[in-house]
């Protein structure tokens, strides 16, 4: 993506106010618990839930790992930071999955009484009783199995020893499979992020 173009796509979506809880992982390895004051394309500010161990200094220009609620994990740089907190710009790889998901957050909440509630329904996440699953690749009729470790609306966290890399699309579930696209491997499982949400969010949910 262009600079312009996504400058453009940033200014069509609003940032939120709206704090949502943060991770933290500092290039030197401490992990703090954060809280985001403001959340945009082109950068994140937040404020530590905990006294930092990390000087102004030493954090700018480092690059930082987030973790943060609904939003999921980002990487970026530290353009300011003071003893309460600091903003960072995130990775431009970054940069389309939080238009999208601003776009979606500002939907579900916009000109509505209950705003609240619709914002803890796209935050919800279960654990199901019986986890196993079943999924397969668009473009392979092989069946893989797998466990969901978490699951909410619209993202799925599975644990299994056959990892599919980000960008990869998914078919969750057997024989009513659910359309997916994995955006985030790790050494255990990947998440997949659903093209549409489930309507019914409970722990009896079956996907083998």
């Amino acid at each position: 993506m262009h600079d312009r173009d996504r400058h453009s796509a940033a200014a069509s979506v609003r940032g939120t106010l709206r704090p949502f809880d943060a991770k933290c992982l500092l290039s030197n390895g401490i992990k703090l618990n954060c809280e985001t004051k403001r959340v945009e394309a082109d950068q994140i500010e937040l404020a530590y839930k905990e006294p930092a161990e990390a000087s102004r200094e030493s954090l700018l220009n480092t690059k930082v790992g987030l973790e943060i609620d609904y939003f999921g994990f980002v990487r970026g740089v530290v353009r300011q930071a003071s003893e309460t907190g600091f903003w960072m710009a995130p990775d431009i790889v970054y940069h389309e999955m939080l238009v999208r998901k601003l776009a979606e957050l500002r939907a579900a909440g916009a000109m509505t009484d209950n705003e609240r509630s619709n914002l803890e329904r796209l935050t919800a996440r279960i654990t199901l009783r019986n986890p196993a699953c079943l999924y397969r690749l668009f473009d392979d009729a092989t069946l893989y199995q797998a466990k969901i470790a978490l699951l909410s609306h619209k993202v799925a966290t599975l644990r299994t020893a056959q990892i599919q890399r980000a960008g990869t699309r998914i078919l969750l579930g057997w024989p009513d499979a659910r359309a997916g696209m994995v955006v985030r491997s790790f050494e255990s499982g990947f998440t997949v992020e659903l093209d549409e949400a489930l309507e019914a969010l409970h722990e009896n949910l079956t996907f083998a």
